[in-house]
C-alpha cells in the first residue's frame, strides 16, 4: 500500500485511490489550480443517505485522509 501527499494543498493520504478521489477545485485569481475539500467528496447509498468517502483520522505523526467506511471487505487499507 503506497500513501500519497498533494503537493499544492499539503493533504496527506492513505492510499492512492484515496489521494485520486481528492478533486481538483476552482483555480485561483492568478490562474493556479486549488484543490477541493477531500471531506466534501460524497456518495448516495441504496437508502438515499449521503456518506463522505473520506475521513479525516489523526495519527501520531498527523492527520491522514482515510477511507470512510465500516465494510472494510473491499478496503486497500484492511489488514489481511
Amino acid at each position: 500500500m503506497h500513501q500519497a501527499h498533494c503537493s499544492t494543498c499539503h493533504e496527506h493520504f492513505s492510499t492512492v485511490k484515496n489521494f485520486d478521489i481528492h478533486k481538483p477545485g476552482p483555480r485561483r485569481k492568478d490562474g493556479t489550480p486549488s484543490c477541493g475539500d477531500p471531506g466534501a467528496q460524497t456518495r448516495t447509498k441504496r437508502d438515499g443517505a449521503v456518506v463522505p468517502l473520506l475521513k479525516r483520522v489523526e495519527y501520531a505523526d498527523g492527520f491522514t485522509w482515510v477511507t470512510n467506511s465500516t465494510d472494510d471487505r473491499f478496503s486497500e487499507e484492511a489488514t489481511p
